[in-house]
């Protein structure tokens, strides 16, 4: 059996463009690959697919808002493959971006790969076929929209480029996005004969190409084209289903989803929060249909569509106004929650705050060696600067503990209100919150305070930069943690215009001391991936140095 020849393959992604109008209302005005789903750009997933498969020549062509796209995915790629990045016109036709792309392929076979669309077929056995081919599906409405073709013997036999009075047969397929073409040499043959002005599409390529050499057709499995408003959604239930199918449970008509767990306490007290909240406060959430607390506890909510305000943060490209008024809208709902005031005590304050820091450290360093040793050391070294470590600072945060414990801020809380539990619909300035923490320490009250520093750890600690693979970390002996993270568009800005905020009615410092003992009691439950563990350590050592730490070490 022959298995892929990586060398003499390579793959074009082509994600040249923008994303269309409807999504743009979305995201703004992003390149197609960087469209989100769950957490994770479409271009991501095709990128992992491939590397998964085998192939490890892969190039991508950029042109609309190409800096953008090609530092997010240098970021997420340079220390798994060096990938080439092509610059072409963003306002042409695919075609046209694959004739530029090629005086940068000499393989001997290419394969090319739509960069919205995700392909679920097994790429390398296609590619060992050593036939050309195009991947098609029947599973399409408007002839009009799409690239349709007939076949004869497995063949391409006539194609139909989005023409209006194409009336659907069942002799009709569709082009869903994937080609390989096994002879390279012809394709750049033909397409050095078509004049570089000329607006170029795919279908016409194929259409040279298949007179020269046979282009056999392959039934795609599964495939989902996120480029259009309504596939994007279905795209993204399709994920969620893929990824929670033993925790999640759609409808027929996609409206309601079922949650269950595995953790049925945690679940009991997340059922009983949306149960217990006031009425205004369950207009931010989604709506309950049903639940059931016994031996097998569920809950049926309505199903959310939108994106979270994580996706949104790290892949969007909205202006400076737009990220001031979500902030402006999440203190709106902080201060709802605040009037529901509620008894929590100095004890629960320290149970959360401090014990179970110690306990999850003590989980840590009881499994790990290497942090054993790091939190051993007194100071430690972050990007070439020294600052105190966790033994140093330790008593002193002990002793700030009591002095958080303030009546105002004792009341109805969330629990866990980062930026991939807040959903977020930009059309309509709609925001929902997910997955609250349902007990905080004997109830559904907490302190608000921590519900901002949750904030604060995905804006400006950027928890879902790490979390989705947007930075590097490293840790030596000798020099410590080296650290680098990507920043969003108007980083600094959002930064400043939280901390505005936060100061209006806080004290600052509270929700930084807050913040930084988070990121290190996260430390155990990353235990599958140390480099995570790397950055959360560092970020929560240098925000407890900007309390506890010398003036000369902030």
């Amino acid at each position: 059996m022959k298995h892929l020849d990586a060398q003499n393959v390579r793959v074009l992604i082509l994600s040249a463009g923008k994303i269309e109008n409807e999504l743009e209302k979305i995201f703004g005005n992003i390149p197609s690959g960087l469209i989100p789903l769950n957490g994770k750009p479409v271009i991501f997933r095709i990128i992992d697919k491939l590397l998964d498969e085998g192939f490890r020549k892969i190039s991508i062509t950029v042109g609309y808002k190409k800096e953008i796209i090609q530092e997010i995915i240098s970021k997420q790629y340079k220390k798994k493959i060096e990938l080439e990045f092509i610059s072409t016109e963003f306002d042409k036709p695919p075609g046209n971006s694959i004739k530029t792309a090629m005086n940068y392929c000499p393989e001997e076979k290419l394969l090319i790969i739509l960069g919205d669309t995700l392909i679920e077929n097994n790429l390398t056995e296609l590619v060992d076929k050593e036939n050309s081919f195009v991947l098609i599906s029947q599973k399409f409405d408007n002839p009009e929209n799409w690239c349709v073709i007939t076949q004869k013997d497995q063949k391409i036999n006539e194609i139909f480029d989005k023409e209006k009075n194409l009336v659907k047969s069942n002799k009709h397929y569709v082009l869903v996005g994937g080609y390989f073409f096994n002879d390279a040499e012809l394709l750049r043959q033909i397409l050095e004969d078509i004049d570089k002005e000329k607006k170029l599409e795919i279908s016409s390529i194929i259409k040279k190409y298949k007179n020269e050499n046979d282009v056999t057709v392959e039934l795609s499995e599964q495939w989902h084209d996120v480029g259009h408003l309504e596939n994007y959604f279905s795209t993204k239930q399709f994920l969620l289903k893929a990824r929670y199918f033993n925790s999640l449970e759609f409808d027929d008509l996609a409206k309601i989803v079922t949650k269950k767990s595995k953790n049925k306490e945690k679940l009991i007290n997340e059922i009983n929060w949306y149960k217990k909240i006031p009425k205004e406060i369950s207009k931010l959430v989604p709506k309950i249909l049903d639940s059931d607390v016994s031996d097998n506890p569920y809950i049926k909510l309505e199903y959310i569509k939108y994106p979270t305000l994580a996706d949104i943060w790290l892949y969007s490209n909205f202006s400076s106004d737009f990220w001031v008024k979500i902030i402006d809208g999440l203190f709106e709902i902080i201060h709802k929650f605040n009037r529901y005031y509620e008894d929590v005590t100095i004890q629960e304050y320290n149970s959360i705050y401090f014990e179970k820091t110690i306990q999850r450290i003590d989980e840590l360093i009881k499994s790990n060696n290497l942090f054993k040793e790091i939190f051993h050391e007194n100071f430690i070294l972050i990007n070439g600067k020294e600052f105190k470590n966790w033994p140093v600072i330790k008593d002193e945060i002990k002793l700030k503990i009591n002095g958080l414990h303030k009546k105002e801020d004792n009341c109805l809380i969330h629990g866990d209100l980062c930026f991939s539990n807040i959903l977020y619909d930009s059309k309509n300035k709609n925001f929902k919150l997910i997955d609250p923490r349902g007990k905080w320490g004997q109830g559904i009250s907490g302190d608000i305070k921590y519900d901002i520093a949750k904030i604060r750890h995905s804006v400006v600690g950027g928890f879902d930069m790490i979390t989705n693979g947007l930075y590097s970390a490293t840790y030596d002996e000798k020099n410590g943690v080296k650290f680098d993270i990507y920043e969003p568009k108007n980083y600094q800005v959002i930064c400043q215009k939280l901390d505005s905020q936060i100061k209006q009615n806080w004290n600052l410092d509270e929700i930084k001391m807050i913040e930084g003992l988070l990121f290190i009691s996260m430390l155990p439950l990353h235990k599958d991936n140390l480099e995570n563990q790397f950055a959360f350590y560092s970020i929560g050592i240098q925000r407890l140095n900007e309390i506890f730490g010398d003036v000369s070490q902030r």
